[in-house]
């Protein structure tokens, strides 16, 4: 058998067991990327002060805006509501901003954006497109600070770390509460795939 033949039987058998470990993941990861709004807030710059005043704003918008998530019965009612309290929003992130004496603004932006996998305590959420309300604080280019608005994960609602909000029933939750398996090809690693 030459080396080509080898080659393609290894990727071949890789591709089929490959298929079958993804016939065997629930698919409520799918539910979770349609139900799940995001919150993102960039910092000005990584300065102690940019990093604690990022941290301030944080905790005005989950304080005075926590009833639209924990309120909401669906991911479609907390958007709604979300989004006509965007300028809301973004006023209190400027309130926030002068208080601090900040020279910079903060603009909000609602819409989708590209999460890479994030633990939350005791839940792993994948990577993917979520629905995304995004901070940016000045140049936000410091470190940024993430959690989910809805379900809420990261307002005092979110003590009982419940997914069914988010259509995840409770058998399938296994999926974001335990470590994933990541399947890697080491043949397309060695020739830097």
């Amino acid at each position: 058998m030459s080396l080509k033949t080898k080659i393609a039987a290894l990727f071949a058998a890789s591709f089929l067991l490959l298929n079958i470990v993804d016939m065997l993941i629930p698919r409520s990861e799918a539910k979770i990327f349609d139900n799940a709004i995001r919150l993102h807030i960039l910092a000005e710059d990584n300065s102690e002060t940019a990093q604690a005043v990022k941290l301030c704003v944080r905790d005005a918008i989950l304080t005075e805006y926590s009833d639209i998530f924990n309120n909401n019965e669906n991911v479609i009612e907390a958007s709604k509501a979300l989004e006509s309290s965007l300028a809301d929003i973004e006023a209190t992130a400027n309130r926030v901003l002068s208080e601090y004496n900040a020279d910079y603004r903060a603009s909000v932006e609602w819409g989708y954006e590209e999460y890479p996998t994030r633990v939350y305590e005791n839940i792993t959420l994948p990577a993917g497109s979520y629905r995304s309300l995004r901070i940016n604080l000045g140049r936000a280019e410091g470190n940024n600070w993430w959690c989910v608005l809805f379900p809420p994960l990261c307002t005092d609602a979110a003590k009982n770390n419940s997914l069914s909000q988010s259509g995840v029933n409770e058998n399938d939750s296994r999926v974001f509460k335990e470590k994933k398996y990541i399947f890697r090809f080491k043949i397309l690693e060695l020739f830097g795939g």
